[in-house]
């Protein structure tokens, strides 16, 4: 018999590993969450209902944007809840809450999911998850078309090679690890005394073990506390990634 499990809710607590020195929960961290829940989501789904897709297709995040009203502290526990609102035809979307232990919503984002065929590294049509999945059809939190701005003044450039702990399951690049390295490029000072407000990311191509990534940052102006920044791959000059981080 079906089970609806039209959302989704995960609790975690958050570790020492994952606050920076204001004891408050990374944004790398919170992205984590909210895969996680993304992933719990669909394999109990599966579980559940059956399997939805064959082995040679994969899940990959094109775009995401996340608002957060707090950060959460060390040692508090979270809860994330996930649902997927609609599918439009390659891409299928994901509308995530995020409560604080008052239960009140501190966070919410949206992500944008394409399905790859390993075979030939093509997004494919999504009609064989259409028709198995379980959709609470809500407007998306966020509209998250097209690219953020591109570089053209980097203030500051640094270079990575990608090592062995960058790599996830799909033997790419971790999209985290990307939000990281840009995040380092960011003034020290601004990191440590403002907090994250709004994150938008948009994942152009994959990186891979051993590739030599030139990372840059960019201040939109003198007064805003808005930094745009991206991962060009250094042997082609490959774009691979841009983001947007908006500091209050």
């Amino acid at each position: 018999m079906s089970v609806d499990l039209s959302t989704y809710t995960v609790s975690f607590k958050v570790f020492a590993n994952e606050v920076d020195m204001n004891v408050r929960a990374r944004i790398t961290a919170i992205l984590d969450y909210l895969q996680n829940t993304a992933w719990c989501h669909y394999n109990e789904f599966e579980k559940k209902n059956g399997k939805i897709l064959s082995d040679n297709l994969i899940w990959a995040i094109l775009k995401l944007k996340i608002n957060l009203g707090k950060l959460p502290q060390w040692e508090e526990v979270i809860k994330v809840k996930t649902w997927v609102p609609l599918i439009d035809k390659y891409f299928a979307y994901r509308n995530f809450e995020i409560y604080d232990e008052q239960n009140n919503i501190i966070g919410k984002s949206t992500f944008n999911w394409v399905l790859i065929d390993i075979n030939n590294k093509k997004t494919v049509r999504q009609e064989q998850f259409v028709n198995k999945w379980h959709f609470y059809k809500t407007p998306l939190f966020f509209e998250i078309k097209g690219k953020v701005d591109k570089i053209t003044k980097p203030e500051l450039t640094k270079e990575v090679v990608v090592s062995y702990s960058d790599i996830d399951v799909n033997n790419h690049t971790n999209n985290v690890r990307y939000v990281q390295w840009m995040l380092d490029c960011i003034d020290f000072n601004i990191l440590i005394k403002k907090q994250i407000k709004e994150l938008e990311v948009n994942f152009i191509a994959e990186a891979l073990i051993n590739d030599n990534l030139i990372i840059s940052i960019q201040k939109v102006s003198d007064s805003s506390l808005i930094y745009i920044g991206n991962v060009v791959r250094k042997e082609d000059n490959r774009e691979l990634c841009r983001a947007k981080f908006v500091f209050e």
